[in-house]
């Protein structure tokens, strides 16, 4: 029977939502793809790649693109303020990191159902008419999978927006747009986690907050 061992990817450098586990067949001379974090990490049969989880071909299925190109994201070049029910695992991957237009930035907090929550300037309140996610570089288990976005005028008095269940995404650095069924003008917008898929942690890289152009 073959023996396995397990190859921890912790590097001095790297804390938090930065470390992947994988096991390796003793003696296996395939060629495996692991990614940690933002950093790449290159050991003997491991190559440098975005790609972790990968199918049995060491791939990940290419996502479908998503065409944005009518609507412009509410939040660029706005200053407003951004919080969370739970800060960061490590202060690079904070909650402002969802709304700083690098998805090779990502917030991840020890916390699988946070809330996320943007407030536009005291006289904003953008038309939005759809939304949008990206996932982060690793670790599938913490990708959204239920969740309710909702609107306030005074951060006190919530409105569901929108509500999605049973979410899936198939690829990392993945783009997913929702559109709403009707466009809602609010000063406050919070995304409130229900469930993800499973992990300790939760994480996204982008947020987006869409008005027509």
């Amino acid at each position: 029977m073959m023996k396995y061992m397990t190859l921890l990817l912790g590097v001095a450098f790297l804390t938090g939502c930065c470390c992947t586990e994988h096991t390796l067949p003793v003696g296996d001379k395939s060629s495996y793809k692991i990614a940690v974090g933002t950093e790449f990490v290159s050991a003997g049969l491991i190559e440098k790649t975005w790609k972790t989880d990968p199918k049995a071909d060491g791939t990940w299925p290419m996502p479908k693109p998503v065409d944005t190109s009518m609507y412009k994201d509410a939040t660029d070049g706005v200053k407003g303020v951004i919080t969370a029910s739970t800060a960061g695992a490590v202060e690079k991957e904070g909650v402002t990191c969802l709304f700083d237009n690098d998805k090779n930035t990502k917030y991840c907090t020890p916390n699988a159902t946070p809330w996320i929550q943007y407030q536009f300037p005291d006289g904003v309140k953008p038309s939005i008419v759809a939304y949008a996610f990206r996932t982060a570089n690793d670790a599938t288990e913490r990708d959204p999978k239920e969740w309710v976005l909702q609107g306030s005028n005074d951060g006190k008095a919530w409105t569901d927006i929108d509500a999605q269940k049973g979410v899936e995404f198939i690829s990392r650095f993945e783009l997913k747009l929702f559109k709403l069924k009707a466009a809602v003008s609010y000063q406050y917008y919070r995304l409130v986690v229900k469930a993800n898929h499973g992990g300790e942690h939760f994480q996204l890289s982008e947020i987006e907050l869409f008005v027509n152009k």
